[in-house]
C-alpha cells in the first residue's frame, strides 16, 4: 500500500514538473483592442478604443527557425459635427525568428516583423510600413501556466506623417490545457497601444 502511494506521489510530482508547450507551431484566433498613444494620427481629443478580431498563423521548423504571419481587423465609431465617422485599422504583419536557447523551463528567442497597418476614415486612408526587432524570453512555470515578454526596436514609416522610432515591448500570461492555450498580452510602441486575448492551438 505504502509502495502504490509512493508511485502515485511520484507520478504527481512528474505531471506537475512537466513544462508548458511553448512551441512556435500554432494557429491563434483572438481579440483585441488598439488605442494610440500620441496624435500622429489622430489628436488627443479623440477617443478612440477601436476593437475586432486578430488571427495568427505560426510554423517552427527543426533547426530553430520560425515563421508567422499575423493578422488584425478593428473598429471604432466617433462623431465629428454630429455625424458618425467608422474608423478602421488594419494590420498585417509577417515574423521570422529563431530560437537561441531552450531548456526545459523557457526558450530564449530573437525575431523580426516587417508588415504595413493601414487606418481609413471614410475615404481618406493613411498607411504606415511597420519594422520591429525584437528579442524574446517564454518561461513556462509547470504545465499550465507560462509567461512571455518582448522587448526591442519599433519604426512606423508613415505615407503622411513623420516617421517614428523607440521602444517596443509586448508581455503576457498564458493557460495551457493541453494543446489548447488562453493568452492575455499587452503591447505598447511608439504610436498605438494593444490589448489582446486570444485562443491558440499548437501543433
Amino acid at each position: 500500500m505504502k509502495k502504490q502511494l509512493l508511485t502515485a506521489a511520484l507520478a504527481l510530482c512528474a505531471t506537475q514538473a512537466q513544462a508548458a508547450n511553448l512551441s512556435k507551431s500554432y494557429l491563434e484566433i483572438g481579440y483585441s483592442t488598439t488605442e494610440f498613444t500620441d496624435n500622429t494620427y489622430f489628436d488627443n481629443k479623440t477617443d478612440l478604443d477601436l476593437i475586432g478580431h486578430q488571427m495568427s498563423l505560426s510554423y517552427e521548423f527543426e533547426n530553430g527557425f520560425y515563421s508567422g504571419l499575423h493578422i488584425k481587423r478593428h473598429r471604432d465609431t466617433f462623431i465629428i459635427y454630429l455625424i458618425d465617422q467608422d474608423v478602421d485599422y488594419d494590420e498585417n504583419l509577417f515574423e521570422l525568428g529563431y530560437v537561441l536557447n531552450q531548456t526545459e523551463k523557457g526558450r530564449l528567442s530573437i525575431g523580426a516583423y516587417i508588415g504595413e497597418m493601414e487606418i481609413a476614415v471614410k475615404d481618406n486612408n493613411s498607411d504606415a510600413n511597420i519594422y520591429r526587432l525584437y528579442t524574446e524570453y517564454d518561461h513556462g512555470f509547470n504545465k499550465y501556466f507560462s509567461a512571455f515578454a518582448k522587448a526591442g526596436y519599433e519604426s512606423i514609416d508613415g505615407d503622411n506623417s513623420t516617421k517614428e522610432d523607440g521602444f517596443w515591448a509586448q508581455a503576457g500570461i498564458r493557460l495551457h490545457l493541453g494543446s489548447s492555450s488562453f493568452s492575455w498580452r499587452i503591447s505598447r510602441g511608439e504610436v498605438a497601444e494593444q490589448l489582446a486575448f486570444a485562443y491558440r492551438y499548437s501543433f
